[in-house]
């Protein structure tokens, strides 16, 4: 626990909130903003389908036995539609849901049970208040031997939505989970989402 603390402080914190509400209604804005919404649902979506569509079949190999995958931070849903055109169970959660495919959720308090799934894919890490608790979270609800896909940006310019700034994987997340092993972690080609860093897990069998 004081390790995650030491971490935690050493991230630098871009905004401050009076109340924890405040800072939900802050991240709300930008997915319930109508410009990007509409561009998100129109123009955006066959781009960001094939996106993620795309990195799930190169992890075809690791999610082989995956049934059930959560989606943290998922927007209008585009991650969960190309798992379940791949023949996945997906489910998003957002501060704002997005149906069928995403429902109403706060990464820092999943309201599902202990070991509820498979898989957890998530790419807005940047977007957590409170790093540790997310990273807890997904964790719990992870089942023993299930697996953890999440993805950064690292040196880029970030917008007045993000929360935290990192500068490494190793040092600044991988300490934030208790029970996983890496599986994989380093740079990425910067995909359709600018995302250019990547960090794989396994939830320990003995968890």
């Amino acid at each position: 626990m004081q390790l995650k603390k030491y971490v935690v402080n050493l991230m630098k914190k871009l905004n401050n909130y009076k109340t924890y509400k405040d800072y939900l209604l802050h991240q709300a804005a930008k997915t319930t903003d109508p410009y990007r919404r509409e561009k998100w649902l129109g123009k955006e979506w066959d781009i960001k389908l094939d996106g993620f569509k795309k990195i799930f079949i190169e992890k075809e190999e690791l999610l082989k036995e995956c049934r059930n995958v959560l989606c943290v931070g998922a927007r209008t849903g585009q991650e969960v539609v190309a798992l379940k055109d791949l023949g996945y169970h997906a489910v998003g959660i957002d501060l704002i849901p997005c149906a069928p495919h995403v429902i109403h959720g706060d990464m820092h308090n999943l309201e599902f049970e202990n070991n509820s799934f498979d898989c957890v894919f998530s790419n807005v890490f940047d977007h957590s208040l409170h790093p540790e608790k997310k990273c807890s979270e997904i964790e719990r609800v992870l089942s023993p031997d299930g697996v953890i896909i999440m993805q950064f940006q690292l040196n880029v310019s970030q917008d007045k939505y993000t929360e935290v700034e990192i500068n490494s994987l190793l040092d600044d997340v991988v300490p934030l989970f208790d029970n996983c092993t890496v599986v994989s972690c380093g740079p990425i080609a910067a995909n359709f989402a600018a995302m250019n860093h990547e960090l794989v897990l396994r939830k320990n069998l003995s968890s």
